[in-house]
């Protein structure tokens, strides 16, 4: 029994010996899936056949996004996205909107956009700012009281959040997925024999390479918009009154003006009309004159040819 015993145990003692020696004897063909897992580091550079490669360094780790720990695969946080929207009526809106802008840097945030039209009493300013998320609600509150001076109203306001922390999520764990992948292309490539199994593998590196930028940039970019919230806020001129409006709009100087300009404007049309009587008017009504003359002496004329004559 001990002799059978011992010899079912060396079984597999050789089998293992057969396997190592296989590995070794395919060692010059191209890896196998299986040793991506295997995959060390590559050193700078080796020389493949008569022709030195150099192999590139792996890419440097980004900085991790909001809301994430370094070394980590999972956000440390949950993330939300706060956008709003802010419609103010105010008397001054060039005033309002440099309030406003103050109370933002203040809160360590920034303007990302401005627009301006019109101008008086239809004048209009719309601007988007970025504001850290922590002091979302301060800001926001700060803000509904920047009158610029004069009187505000609160025409619209409308908040919305978006929690992306499952995106973030699922984002961190492709990125690791994709380095370990990257890793295990630069250890595959430390093992390559011959200049086709290198460009085959380098073509797999530089694909992967860029969706770890593309994706590593939508996962940035997520970050920022959960830190920094967005709000548009538009500052529009609030309407005076009936009576403001025409007392603004009548000008005595201007009225003076327009009633001296319409009796220029009167003058200059007599003295029109009577030049074109002098120039036109008096020879053509002369000429009619004249063949008025000639009609009443041709008719007289031919009357008294056409009376019978008169018996005695």
């Amino acid at each position: 029994m001990r002799v059978a015993g011992k010899r079912l145990a060396v079984v597999p003692l050789l089998v293992i010996l057969g396997l190592n020696l296989a590995a070794c004897s395919s060692s010059s063909a191209t890896p196998g899936p299986n040793a991506i897992l295997a995959a060390t580091p590559a050193p700078d550079s080796k020389v493949l056949g008569d022709l030195p490669v150099t192999v590139p360094e792996p890419a440097a780790t980004p900085a991790p996004a909001s809301g994430a720990t370094p070394g980590s695969d999972a956000v440390a946080q949950i993330l939300i996205i706060k956008t709003g929207q802010l419609e103010l009526q105010v008397s001054n809106p060039a005033a309002s909107a440099n309030q406003v802008n103050g109370i933002v840097e203040a809160a360590g945030g920034y303007v990302s956009q401005s627009t301006r039209s019109g101008d008086g009493d239809k004048l209009a300013i719309a601007v988007t700012y970025r504001i850290p998320v922590a002091k979302w609600d301060a800001t926001l509150d700060a803000i509904h009281g920047a009158n610029g001076g004069g009187t505000l109203k609160i025409v619209s306001e409308q908040i919305q959040t978006q929690d992306v922390t499952a995106s973030a999520v699922d984002m961190d764990a492709h990125l690791a997925n994709l380095r370990a992948t990257e890793q295990a292309l630069l250890g595959i490539m430390t093992r390559a024999t011959t200049i086709a199994d290198t460009l085959s593998v380098q073509a797999q590196l530089t694909t992967v390479r860029g969706e770890i930028e593309a994706l590593q940039g939508q996962r940035n970019r997520l970050g920022d918009q959960a830190a920094f919230s967005t709000l548009a806020v538009q500052f529009e001129a609030a309407p005076g009154t009936q009576t403001t409006t025409a007392t603004s709009n009548w000008n005595i100087n201007g009225t003076i003006d327009d009633a001296t300009a319409a009796l220029v404007e009167m003058g200059q049309a007599l003295a029109s009309l009577g030049v074109w009587l002098i120039i036109v008017g008096l020879p053509v009504g002369f000429v009619l004159l004249i063949v008025f003359v000639v009609y009443r002496f041709v008719r007289r004329t031919w009357g008294r040819q056409a009376e019978p004559p008169t018996v005695a």
